[in-house]
């Protein structure tokens, strides 16, 4: 008797908490999927906004909202007075930030209202638009999806190609207060309406814009930041004297399966120097030339470790120049010698700009493909 009393207790407890709730309609709410913050004509923050429509009758599957403001939290207030429905930010997928705006201020300010609200996503992509956002949140998507959904894909399938990479919001905030890396981001445009991942955008220390690199340079960027977990792409072009060939046809193209590196800094006194010596391991996936791959293949090793070389110390000179270091060469200097790094932590990029850094790739082909 007393297990069946147990029982019924139970089940009316829990037909009561059940109950208790006010139903909620999936109808009314608006899941914000993608922001975007840019900067207006008139110098004033541009916030916009895409979200989600459930609506049987709406025609449209998102909704694009916009306001002007002077803070995010300001915006957001704008923002609702404009979407009917509940609006959600759990469900955040995108976070684009205007080129022109990191021209002028630190982005991270603007942001403080992501971080600071727990039921805000910080697993968002962040990326950086070369042109206008609001031209990005317009774009045409009727052949396409929803707006958010497509930019995330675009965004995950181009790092997992390995032509771009990829900084969620909580792993920009780490970049931005780690003294040791500057912040990276995709870059996106858009191009005959369609939105285009162009490659990598760099940030100063304080969060403003440094530089661009292409896809190729940021595959080099990920390569440098021992970024292999899967295969990285490249494309380089092989002299003369080597492929025989005409100059348009002098290119072979291969994936980086693999990398062993050791990285050595040098103090003297106040200057630095890095040796980074790096065992490459790659699959050759295109010849455009024809070639004797068993008797000369060392040969063409090697022109590939030239090219890299010079590939490399070319985006690491760049960033030299630039005041940055997005290849995260501080975590390596600190963990070597935190002696030295306690004295440059405060002006590590200044200390990085005028190191001396040698670069030696050792380029070994495991594979040429089936077909020879």
């Amino acid at each position: 008797m007393k297990k069946w009393r147990g029982i019924v207790i139970t089940w009316v407890a829990l037909f009561v908490i059940a109950g208790c709730g006010k139903q909620v309609y999936i109808e009314t709410q608006r899941f914000i999927i993608a922001v975007g913050i840019d900067i207006d004509e008139e110098k004033k923050l541009a916030a916009y906004s895409s979200s989600t429509v459930f609506s049987k009758e709406a025609k449209d599957k998102y909704k694009i909202t916009a306001a002007t403001a002077d803070t995010m939290r300001e915006s957001r207030i704008i923002l609702g007075q404009k979407i009917n429905g509940n609006i959600v930010t759990g469900k955040l997928q995108n976070i684009m930030i205007g080129k022109n705006l990191l021209m002028q201020t630190n982005v991270l300010p603007y942001l403080d209202v992501f971080y600071r609200d727990p039921k805000n996503e910080t697993n968002a992509n962040m990326i950086v638009v070369d042109g206008s956002v609001k031209d990005v949140m317009y774009t045409n998507m009727s052949d396409k999806g929803a707006l958010g959904g497509v930019i995330k894909q675009l965004v995950e399938s181009t790092y997992q190609s390995r032509i771009s990479v990829i900084t969620t919001l909580q792993q920009f905030h780490q970049q931005m207060k780690d003294s040791r890396i500057t912040p990276s981001l995709p870059e996106m445009k858009t191009e005959k309406n369609e939105l285009v991942i162009s490659g990598t955008a760099l940030l100063h220390k304080d969060g403003t814009y440094a530089a661009s690199l292409n896809n190729q340079e940021s595959s080099l960027l990920l390569l440098l930041q021992r970024n292999t977990k899967k295969p990285i792409p490249l494309t380089v072009h092989i002299p003369r004297e080597i492929s025989l060939t005409d100059e348009e046809m002098s290119y072979a193209s291969f994936n980086i399966r693999k990398i062993n590196v050791n990285f050595k800094p040098i103090f003297d006194k106040s200057h630095l120097t890095i040796d980074i010596q790096m065992k490459v391991v790659i699959e050759l996936t295109e010849r455009m030339f024809t070639f004797d791959m068993k008797k000369k293949s060392k040969t063409l090793a090697q022109a590939i470790e030239q090219e890299l070389k010079k590939q490399c110390e070319a985006l690491i000179k760049k960033a030299q120049v630039h005041q940055i270091d997005p290849f995260g060469f501080g975590i390596y200097v600190s963990a070597y010698d935190y002696k030295n790094w306690m004295k440059v932590e405060e002006h590590w990029v200044k200390t990085f700009s005028e190191a001396t850094v040698n670069y030696s790739p050792t380029v070994v082909i495991r594979n040429i493909g089936v077909a020879e």
